[in-house]
């Protein structure tokens, strides 16, 4: 439970830098970026059932800063796929949410309304009313 956890931080850390520099479309100090992901992949070493898809939605960004959209949509879709595996319902959320917002970015709005749809249905499934009511507002479903 501990190291479960403990792989929230690093994780978190990683999405809201990938997040920053995909918004300003800038990849940042490649050494930051490169300590970040150590950190997570020792955190996959350790305890991979809670880690694998963490480490997948984070190459999935890595993938779309780095304009490789054929490996960034795989990689979200092995994200979804494994964090659903191990029933992490709110987290399957997260990267569906975050394969709607690539998939929207690339002007693909059949499979970003998708994505949508599926992390709408398990935000309200895990009970995250409002993050529900944020993304129907702010999502063009």
């Amino acid at each position: 439970k501990k190291i479960e956890m403990h792989g929230m931080v690093p994780f978190i850390d990683c999405l809201v830098y990938l997040a920053s520099s995909v918004k300003r479309k800038q990849n940042n100090s490649a050494s930051e970026l490169s300590e970040k992901l150590e950190e997570m992949k020792k955190l996959v070493s350790y305890s991979p059932r809670n880690n694998q898809h963490r480490m997948l939605l984070i190459e999935a960004e890595v993938a779309y800063l780095k304009n490789d959209f054929d490996v960034a949509m795989e990689k979200y879709d092995a994200a979804i796929i494994a964090a659903e595996l191990i029933g992490y319902r709110h987290e399957q959320a997260v990267c569906n949410e975050k394969a709607g917002d690539f998939f929207m970015s690339q002007g693909n709005m059949i499979r970003a309304t998708s994505h949508y749809s599926c992390a709408i249905d398990l935000y309200r499934q895990w009970g995250a009313q409002a993050k529900v009511d944020h993304l129907c507002k702010h999502v063009p479903l």
